[in-house]
């Protein structure tokens, strides 16, 4: 028993070196690009329309509450945009196929509040090219994705203030040349 914990041990420790190498995706296809349109019902009510937030800065977080790493970011990125809300920063958490009774018990166990925008079917999952979750999508005040971070980095908070100031001073992530 003590090899099998010690050895996951090793590849959880593995996995967060992955993910410190790999959770910004430089690479994702969708970088740079105008982001999809996606309209999505609200948990607590109306609609979650990404085309109506352009002039803001939209954080949108794929997530599920069986989802550890998840449920490890969402205080991280509630935080910072909570933070950062009077420089037209706006936060949904985009939770993946779940009951919103499971999500608001969740939101209520770990005393968190954000909105939640309920990706039933996963057309927005489909359109974001969601791999693996936790996935965090920035988009532009210009409508344009920004970041994309895949995974739980270990310089979360710092990371993604950082890139949200940078932003809210009217400046871009992406290279103009990597736009499309």
């Amino acid at each position: 028993m003590v090899r099998i914990c010690n050895l996951m041990g090793i590849g959880i420790l593995v996995g967060i070196a992955l993910c410190a190498a790999t959770c910004i995706a430089s690479d994702h296809p969708l970088l740079g690009k105008a982001a999809p349109a996606l309209t999505l019902d609200v948990m607590d009510g109306g609609k979650f329309d990404l085309a109506a937030l352009k002039g803001k800065i939209v954080i949108m977080d794929f997530w599920a509450t069986w989802c550890p790493p998840c449920r490890a970011a969402l205080p991280i990125y509630v935080k910072v945009a909570d933070k950062l809300k009077d420089k037209d920063v706006v936060f949904y958490g985009v939770n993946l196929k779940e009951a919103p009774e499971q999500i608001k018990a969740f939101q209520k166990k770990n005393s968190l509040k954000f909105s939640v925008a309920l990706d039933s079917k996963l057309d927005g999952a489909r359109l974001y090219e969601v791999e693996s979750i936790p996935q965090l999508v920035v988009v532009g005040k210009d409508g344009v994705i920004e970041a994309v971070h895949v995974g739980l980095a270990p310089d979360a908070e710092t990371d993604l203030t950082k890139e949200l100031e940078t932003l809210a001073a009217g400046k871009s992530l992406v290279k103009k040349d990597e736009k499309k």
